[in-house]
């Protein structure tokens, strides 16, 4: 693994007159110099293994490639809450509970590997829920070694009380007795009982656990946009991720979205996210502090003559900023990555488009933001947006599917756009604006191609974008491999809806891997500008 030590923050010197984007005149803008130490980290959060039913993948194959083939630094794997969990292998031990798969295969074989092989990486354990009138719902209750049997205790209980397995005698007849003397009731039928479960999480593990919007527009009959503000509401310290970059690309429905009601994905991301002024532009014009993350929803890649999800990494990838950590030889522990996503400094990438990206915003009074940062900022202030990105020379597209040569030509970045939308207040349950699915304001205010960035002698490009600062705003990016009109992917810039690949075509795997490596994306999370009085 590569050392990857940079400055989070750094003095910016920006010449109007001489960067692309710019509007203002020759004056320079002139930044303290804020420095933080750290480093990126680049994982997957979402992730199967054979104790899913529906998965076939064992653990060991799925870390190996997390970990030797595609040197992710971190993985979360996170099977399903159901009853019908089999063993790290793949082998059908009669149906089990989550919990007790968890404890009896997934955490001993992960203390095991960890030991053996993994001392440097992060293997942390979450589990994908299947949330009540609702859709898959990723959950994560993090804990170190020093107190797992709190943690699994946790997970126990969430299992009981809001899982749709209404058997209890499958469950420890102490425990049951427990939970039944605390007064516990079991909530797992309706849309209140969602909010509970999370209620429940914020109430008991606000700063240790999270809850991730997974595939959110999968079905249509999923969620309404007034659902996503009732899981915020409800829990707005652990429903702080979507899942816009959704897994399961290698499928004939990208994304596994033939039952989406837009009828698929968008340039291989969920419309929540890739709809400017959809969704996610929505929530975020309300200042609600909900981060996109990029997964791979790995469960196979190939079976027979199947097709399901890339290996985590090697298609999907986030990219994490940690203050203060700069040794790559020392894993991280799960509740420091939690603390580092909520920050909302990161970004998702797809088929290694970029694998680097810097993206702030200064001001003519010497403060500065990055992602998920707010810059304050007084009215008629000079502000300056800075992108700089790098593309890598090679990605993992095989030239062949299943050689595992990992090693093509990188189509690099044809354009980068810059998103804009106003900020106002959180909407009141009961409003018409409670029900709103746009932001209006939201739009692309800049796009820039080669044209408009220089390449510096480490390979970054860099551009900018200067305004005057008026109102409370996010911008946000979003980046591709395509022009702005390419027939069936692109129209003005927009992504369009990722074509249908045939499974009973005799190419279907090379076919797979020709739409999806072919439409390249990669998405920043918001910074903010606050005009302050």
């Amino acid at each position: 693994m590569k050392l990857k030590t940079v400055v989070s923050l750094v003095s910016l010197a920006v010449v109007g007159s001489l960067l692309a984007g710019c509007n203002s005149d020759d004056k320079q803008t002139e930044v303290e110099v804020q420095t933080s130490s750290g480093r990126w980290l680049t994982g997957d959060i979402h992730v199967h293994t054979a104790i899913s039913q529906d998965a076939r993948s064992p653990l060991t194959d799925v870390l190996d490639k997390a970990f030797n083939a595609f040197d992710l630094d971190y993985v979360s794997i996170s099977n399903h809450m159901r009853d019908n969990s089999q063993d790290n292998d793949d082998n059908d031990v009669g149906g089990l509970l989550y919990h007790k798969a968890l404890t009896q295969y997934e955490l001993p074989a992960v203390a095991a590997l960890r030991a053996e092989q993994y001392s440097d990486k992060l293997i942390f354990s979450s589990f994908e829920w299947d949330m009540p009138t609702h859709e898959h719902y990723g959950i994560g209750i993090v804990w170190d070694d020093a107190n797992q049997a709190q943690g699994v205790a946790a997970v126990k209980e969430f299992e009981y009380r809001f899982s749709n397995k209404n058997d209890v005698s499958e469950f420890d007849a102490a425990d049951v007795s427990r939970w039944e003397a605390a007064g516990v009731t079991r909530q797992n039928q309706t849309h209140e009982d969602g909010l509970a479960a999370l209620a429940w999480l914020e109430q008991n593990y606000p700063s240790s656990s999270f809850g991730m919007l997974n595939h959110p527009r999968r079905y249509g009959s999923s969620y309404t946009i007034e659902d996503i503000r009732d899981l915020n509401n409800a829990a707005p310290n652990v429903f702080f991720l979507i899942e816009g970059m959704v897994g399961n690309q290698f499928n004939g429905h990208r994304g596994d979205y033939a039952g989406s009601s837009f009828d698929g994905v968008y340039g291989g991301v969920d419309p929540a996210v890739a709809q400017v002024g959809g969704w996610w532009d929505a929530l975020l014009g309300e200042g609600r502090k909900i981060w996109n993350v990029a997964n791979s929803d790995h469960h196979f890649k190939t079976r027979d003559s199947f097709a399901s999800g890339y290996y985590p990494g090697e298609y999907a990838k986030t990219f994490t900023w940690v203050d203060d950590v700069t040794d790559a030889a020392m894993p991280i522990s799960a509740q420091t990555l939690l603390d580092a996503m909520h920050t909302g400094n990161m970004w998702g990438t797809y088929g290694d488009l970029i694998d680097a990206l810097d993206f702030k915003a200064a001001s003519s009074n010497n403060s500065a933001a990055t992602m998920g940062q707010t810059l304050a900022a007084k009215a008629g202030d000079e502000v300056t947006i800075t992108i700089r990105f790098k593309s890598p020379d090679t990605n993992n597209r095989e030239a062949v599917v299943n050689n595992e040569i990992y090693d093509a030509m990188n189509p690099g970045v044809n354009h980068v756009d810059l998103i804009v939308g106003d900020v106002g207040s959180k909407a009141l349950p009961g409003s018409s604006e409670y029900s709103s699915e746009t932001n209006p304001s939201a739009h692309v205010v800049r796009s820039f191609t080669a044209d408009d960035w220089t390449v510096d002698s480490e390979g970054y490009a860099s551009m900018s974008y200067t305004f005057t600062a008026a109102k409370h705003q996010y911008f946000r990016l979003r980046g591709t491999n395509l022009a702005y009109n390419v027939t069936g992917l692109t129209a003005n810039g927009e992504p369009q809806r990722s074509a249908i690949v045939d499974g009973e075509d005799p190419q279907y795997f090379e076919l797979l891997n020709e739409r999806n490596y072919g439409d390249l994306w990669f998405y920043s999370n918001p910074l903010y500008v606050e005009v302050q009085p």
